[in-house]
């Protein structure tokens, strides 16, 4: 005899338990990325709503977001944790996060599991097609990608690391827009803007 179906409302509780359980492995492994995360997402899915996505879309985005780093858990401590410039192996080994991050997610068996995984591969693509792990380019990139692309990087200049004090916001918005075309999405990045000139957002 099968089993009854899992009724919807347990069903939604324990995809809750199972993203928790994600952040908390996440938190445990490197505090610092698993709070970048969050931090990344919640500015996704302000981006999110900025271009005009519908809310199923924006909760996809920031779920990428707050999972986009997820595939650091596989990264060895020399790599991950390094406070000195990555050599080009270590570089390598680093850009695995990416498709690890990918694979987890995926491992979820949510059924938003593809698209937000989707985005999470994607998320170091670059708009001039320079990035990894695919080298895709433009349109070819994910949205909910070239959305968390943006956040990302501004999250990471804007916050103190090991090796580095956090940067001024308006030299941070100088930075982003050198490389609108190339790293970023023109289009994203405007949005990325107009969202934090919106809600007054500096640092």
């Amino acid at each position: 005899m099968l089993p009854d179906a899992v009724p919807a409302p347990d069903l939604l509780h324990a995809q809750a338990c199972l993203i928790d359980a994600l952040s908390l492995t996440l938190q445990m492994r490197d505090a610092y990325t698993r709070h970048h995360c969050d931090r990344v997402a919640l500015l996704a899915r302000q981006v999110a709503v900025q271009c005009g996505l519908d809310t199923a879309a924006c909760e996809e985005v920031a779920l990428a977001a707050r999972f986009h780093d997820i595939g650091k858990i596989g990264i060895p401590d020399a790599v991950l944790l390094s406070e000195a410039h990555l050599d080009d192996d270590q570089r390598a080994i680093m850009r695995e996060h990416s498709t690890r991050g990918e694979h987890i997610f995926l491992a979820t068996g949510r059924s938003d599991a593809a698209a937000v995984a989707r985005i999470i591969r994607a998320h170091h693509e670059a708009f001039d097609g320079s990035g990894y792990p695919d080298g895709l380019r433009g349109d070819a990139i994910p949205l909910g990608a070239r959305i968390v692309a943006v956040a990302d990087v501004y999250d990471a200049m804007t916050t103190t690391r090991p090796y580095r004090g956090p940067m001024e916001h308006e030299a941070v918005l100088r930075q982003l827009q050198s490389q609108a075309g190339t790293l970023f999405d023109p289009v994203v990045l405007g949005a990325f803007e107009a969202m934090l000139g919106r809600n007054g957002q500096h640092r």
